[in-house]
């Protein structure tokens, strides 16, 4: 009965199983899909493993240490053999879930998880403008100075460096004691602290470049209707700005909102809160171009080429 029937080689898998260990956690998957999602573990297990009365076992099956941290190899090994798990871009994931999967996605050579990792940190840490101003990006989350560490060291590791300026933005939009207390810091590596403190004081400097439209010259704005009040309100918005913004100074690109234009559109008029508009786009589009070398980086073109790269199958 079965001499007529073709074996699919692609889907007829050995039934050799393996415990994979980490730490205190044991897991016991398939060898042969092993094999074909990552070349590694295919270069691992080419040739038998030595008898059990060599290796350590459990029930019988051999096991092999793995000198991963636990969590990330559970989610890893669940997103391999777990359809559901890990789906793509935009279903839901865990930030956390995802830079585990994509470091050890690298680190095992699993090109499909790696791009679908990257494909779900991209919106998060974007390479334009206008996607940093959609929700869920870096900067809007509480924790967006654990999550940056985080992200900035897998980023570093895997070699995602498009995904670094909004990383390292994101972390220097914090307190700069509160960066230094944080216990990710002291893990993150010389160049990278480095290159934070770096990056900190260059957002710094941009703050009044960003606040600029607040104070035109009338020789710049000629059309103005009343330029003295229009200016007077500029100023004393400026006034009262500063000192509100505090610490909120290290971050230029989201130092005035779309619901701080209402205030000033009271007074000023039309021509002067166009006029402040196109100064202030001009203004964070300029810091943005800038992020890049902030941080050390190549300019954005060039990452969104590594990015593209990375992500084509």
């Amino acid at each position: 009965m079965t001499d007529n029937l073709q074996k699919v080689s692609q889907l007829w898998f050995s039934p050799d199983v393996v415990i994979l260990r980490a730490q205190d956690r044991i897991f016991r998957v398939f060898v042969a899909i092993l094999k074909q999602k990552s070349s590694v573990f295919a270069d691992m297990f080419t040739f038998p493993l030595p008898p059990s009365s060599d290796i350590e076992t459990i029930e019988g099956v051999p096991v092999v240490i793995l000198h991963d941290d636990p969590d990330e190899l559970e989610v890893f090994l669940k997103a391999i053999f777990d359809a559901d798990f890990f789906m793509p871009h935009p279903a839901p994931s865990k930030l956390e879930d995802t830079l585990g999967i994509l470091r050890l996605a690298h680190k095992y050579d699993v090109s499909f998880l790696r791009r679908r990792a990257l494909e779900h940190l991209g919106p998060i840490y974007p390479t334009r403008l206008s996607a940093y101003d959609r929700p869920g990006t870096g900067t809007k989350f509480a924790d967006r100075l654990g999550r940056g560490l985080a992200t900035v060291s897998t980023a570093m590791e895997v070699g995602a460096l498009w995904l670094l300026p909004v990383s390292y933005y994101s972390i220097c939009t914090c307190k700069l004691e509160d960066i230094m207390d944080h216990p990710r810091w002291i893990a993150l590596g010389e160049k990278e602290r480095k290159t934070c403190l770096i990056g900190y004081q260059a957002q710094l400097r941009h703050h009044p470049k960003i606040l600029n439209f607040l104070c035109i010259p009338k020789h710049e704005n000629e059309d103005c209707l009343n330029w003295m009040t229009c200016n007077t309100i500029r100023l004393t918005l400026s006034f009262h700005l500063n000192p509100q913004l505090g610490s909120e100074l290290n971050r230029p690109l989201d130092l005035w909102s779309e619901g701080n234009w209402a205030p000033m559109a009271e007074g000023v008029c039309a021509v002067c809160v166009s006029e402040s508009k196109t100064l202030h786009t001009t203004a964070r589009q300029e810091c943005w171009d800038q992020l890049p070398e902030m941080f050390g980086l190549p300019g954005w073109e060039e990452l969104e080429q590594m990015r593209q790269a990375a992500l084509s199958p």
